[in-house]
């Protein structure tokens, strides 16, 4: 007999399909219920597998069986009739057809139904899902975002040369900083839409998702030779349609450039107008900041630095051309300003510390001498001001700094360093509270703006608060804002991460090369024993490898004064903290708080918590 013809006869083809379209079916209803109960993906996968290797016994099945109107039988054990056989055979065709048909139409149901919208990548981030930490809560991942919301992203440089991206980023930002003063618009912040650049896997609704947006603004500039042509869409991406476009081909100059700007924030604002609810109040313009297109252009190629933190002396170069260019350029005076006040942190030694903050006062009076309204150059005072004290150099007294910096956020809300030099005021005074809701609020505004993430975490691990602290800390890491400088050693000990924090102490500005790391680490999980004598090991050896930096070095006294070596001058993260319980019974930190003001601020407007006067000249904290 011929083995294909018996292989018919027996149904096994028939059987083989039946199976195949079965487990296809069984697998797509599989995929549809078992995540609605959280069941593991390894379970899905493992039935796969069960299916796969079972195709074979059902072959076998069916080539040893047959289906009787008595039941199942062993073939070589019956005589099954012809018409016995066409029933089987029809039945099977049915069963078969029906199965495909029910898998098929799961299938296209799944492709059809949307999917609810995704939070963000990263859960519980300081801005969304800290809610112990004094977060307000945003909406559920499967809510509507307001209808009155928008991002601007990054626009697309189409020039023939490719190297216009600074003056397309500047184009974006432009426009995002009118939108911003529009009432009853939320925009989403820069730091948050332009890390969507060249993300266009994602969709325009998948962005929107991602900013929690109801509305996206999207573009490209090109420029050659003397012309300019500006392309602008706004996208409702409920729907992903266009509500409006348009194309600019202007001559290039300065005037065209802001004109653009005025006319596309004016329209974004009359399309969104036509759709939503917004107040009329409004006067949309984009204000002229120099008469230089050569300026201007200098200026937005030194902002993409700037807001990057990269090159920062190329940044300087091209603000001393601008500001050269244009005397009487405010923008390009206080964003100078704030660079050589930042300088410093950033590792960079064309001058001194003491001359950075020279050049960054001298830069902030030349822009408020143009500007008085300047916000940036009047925060960079306040904060030069306010290092002075905590340098012991006694500048201004504290409510004048922290009067400042409040007139700043004034005049512009959604200042991310005001915000964040106003929360390290209250920091160093022992106001943790209100610190901690400035730098919440800062997250809020700009919600990929590293020393705000940073410094929020720092201040959670101060108030004791760890689990909310490393929480915020790994999201900072995951999002790839965070830094190994501003390590917070007490948060490493506390969760008993050793081999982390020993790592990063032999960092070259840390310890490298002491020997005690060991006892260093012990003393991080114990402060409040006595550490005398590893204090006198911190104390030689920096003596001995670092003299140069001994004197004044904020880097080190997160990592050496919990562990009893009081001679350095402390930074404000940490000044409250656990682990400086001991610092704050000492000699210098009385000395540090009398000199650089606080006191006289705790005199005059009340004492933190952990703090209160003994007498008229004295004062303990815990």
């Amino acid at each position: 007999m011929n083995l294909l013809s018996e292989l018919k006869r027996r149904n096994v083809f028939r059987v083989g399909l039946f199976y195949v379209v079965s487990a296809w079916l069984v697998v797509q209803i599989a995929e549809t219920v078992l995540p609605v109960f959280e069941v593991p993906e390894a379970v899905i996968r493992g039935l796969i597998l069960i299916l796969i290797i079972g195709f074979v016994p059902a072959l076998v099945f069916a080539w040893v069986f047959e289906m009787t109107p008595e039941g199942l039988k062993r073939d070589k054990d019956v005589a099954v009739s012809a018409e016995t056989k066409k029933q089987t055979r029809h039945k099977l065709n049915w069963a078969t057809l029906v199965a495909a048909v029910v898998a098929i139409g799961l299938l296209v149901a799944d492709r059809m139904v949307p999917e609810k919208a995704a939070g963000p990548i990263v859960a519980a981030t300081p801005e969304t899902a800290a809610t112990p930490a004094g977060d307000e809560p945003r909406p559920a991942s499967d809510s509507e975002p307001d209808p009155a919301s928008i991002a601007v992203l990054p626009f697309d440089d189409l020039s023939p040369q490719g190297d216009q991206q600074y003056f397309a980023d500047g184009i974006a930002e432009e426009i995002l900083n009118v939108l911003v003063r529009v009432d009853g618009l939320e925009v989403a912040s820069r730091t948050s839409a332009f890390r969507f650049r060249d993300q266009d896997d994602l969709g325009i609704p998948g962005i929107a998702r991602e900013l929690d947006v109801r509305h996206v603004l999207e573009g490209s500039v090109r420029k050659a030779g003397d012309t300019i042509r500006v392309t602008a869409q706004l996208i409702d991406a409920r729907s992903d349609k266009h509500l409006w476009s348009e194309t600019y081909d202007r001559s290039l100059s300065l005037e065209n450039v802001f004109a653009i700007q005025d006319e596309i924030a004016s329209a974004i604002v009359a399309a969104l107008r036509s759709s939503i609810e917004l107040p009329a109040t409004n006067e949309v313009h984009v204000s002229t900041s120099t008469d230089s297109l050569d300026a201007y252009e200098l200026y937005l190629e030194a902002r993409g630095l700037f807001l990057g933190r990269r090159q920062l002396d190329e940044t300087d170069t091209l603000l001393e051309r601008a500001t050269s260019i244009d005397p009487e350029f405010a923008r390009a005076w206080e964003l100078r300003a704030a660079l050589n006040m930042l300088m410093p942190s950033y590792g960079y030694v064309e001058y001194s510390p003491t001359e950075f903050e020279r050049r960054g006062q001298e830069f902030a009076q030349r822009a408020l001498g143009l500007d008085p309204n300047s916000s940036l150059a009047l925060a960079v005072q306040a904060n030069i001001r306010m290092g002075r004290n905590q340098e012991m150099r006694f500048s201004a007294p504290f409510a004048e700094i922290i009067a400042d910096l409040e007139s700043a956020l004034t005049i512009d809300p959604r200042n991310a360093s005001a915000m964040n030099w106003l929360g390290l005021a209250h920091l160093w005074l022992g106001n943790l509270d209100t610190a901690l809701a400035l730098f919440q609020r800062c997250n809020r505004v700009e919600t990929r703006y590293g020393p705000c993430m940073e410094n929020q975490y720092d201040t959670l691990a101060s108030m004791g608060r760890y689990d909310e602290a490393l929480q915020v800390f790994e999201k900072a890491l995951n999002q790839g804002i965070g830094t190994a400088y501003w390590t917070n050693f007490a948060l490493l000990a506390h969760f008993d991460e050793e081999i982390a924090f020993k790592l990063l102490a032999f960092q070259p500005r840390w310890l490298d090369g002491f020997e005690q790391v060991d006892e260093l680490y012990a003393a991080f999980r114990n402060p409040g024993a006595e550490h005398s004598d590893l204090a006198d090991a911190l104390k030689r050896h920096l003596e001995r490898e670092q003299a140069e930096e001994l004197e004044g070095s904020t880097w080190l006294s997160g990592l050496v004064i919990p562990a009893g070596f009081f001679d350095v001058l402390p930074g404000g993260l940490h000044l409250w903290s656990p682990e400086y319980a001991r610092y704050r019974r000492s000699p210098q930190f009385h000395e540090l708080m009398n000199e650089s003001g606080a006191v006289a601020y705790w005199r005059e407007y009340g004492w933190p918590d952990a703090c209160r006067p003994i007498g008229e000249e004295d004062f303990e904290c815990d």
